[in-house]
């Protein structure tokens, strides 16, 4: 009876002292994504500038942990599964990459510059994982160009291609770089 009780202590001990470690994900461009182009405006003029102003999270979305809604009402924010650095940055970052490969003709930055750049803020209001095993990327962006305001709200969903967060961050980074497409392709109207 005592060789059972140790190895029944033994084994909630060892079960108790290994807590899972935290995994930490970054959003992703696409193959070549990375590369940023330079800008090609016409010799003499000035490339058109974009100063992405600010991406805003709401609390939920704003701390460390991958949200996840398990219901139309309910949700989890994951406490192993996190973010590698504040979510904020990372879409500030890739959308700056991203329009930068598709608005050739764009100095698109996040840092404001020099004279007055036309600017970009996002407003997300969904950044998660579904229940029904698709990805939500939600909200509004205001280009400001001048004196003239635009406003536009977005909804993208995409499916996960399998299970797991390491899929819910690539269809999270998809989402995005979908939405990245439809905004260069307004600036370009």
């Amino acid at each position: 009876m005592k060789k059972i009780l140790i190895a029944l202590l033994t084994v909630y001990l060892t079960a108790c002292s290994s807590s899972d470690t935290a995994k930490y994900y970054q959003l992703t461009t696409p193959p070549g994504g990375a590369l940023t182009h330079t800008s090609s405006a016409v010799l003499g003029q000035q490339p058109k500038r974009l100063w992405i102003q600010s991406i805003n999270l709401p609390d939920a979305l704003a701390g460390t942990g991958i949200a996840f809604q398990t219901s139309d009402v309910q949700y989890r924010i994951a406490e192993q599964n996190l973010w590698a650095s504040p979510l904020d940055q990372q879409l500030q970052q890739s959308l700056v990459t991203n329009l930068s490969n598709l608005l050739p003709n764009w100095l698109v930055t996040n840092t404001l510059t020099d004279g007055q750049p036309d600017s970009l803020t996002v407003t997300i209001t969904a950044f998660q994982g579904r229940w029904d095993g698709h990805a939500l990327v939600k909200g509004y962006w205001l280009y400001q160009h001048q004196e003239e305001t635009t406003r536009q709200p977005f909804e993208i969903v995409v499916p996960l291609k399998d299970d797991g967060y390491q899929a819910l961050v690539q269809a999270l980074s998809s989402a995005w770089y979908q939405e990245a497409q439809q905004i260069a392709s307004r600036l370009n109207d």
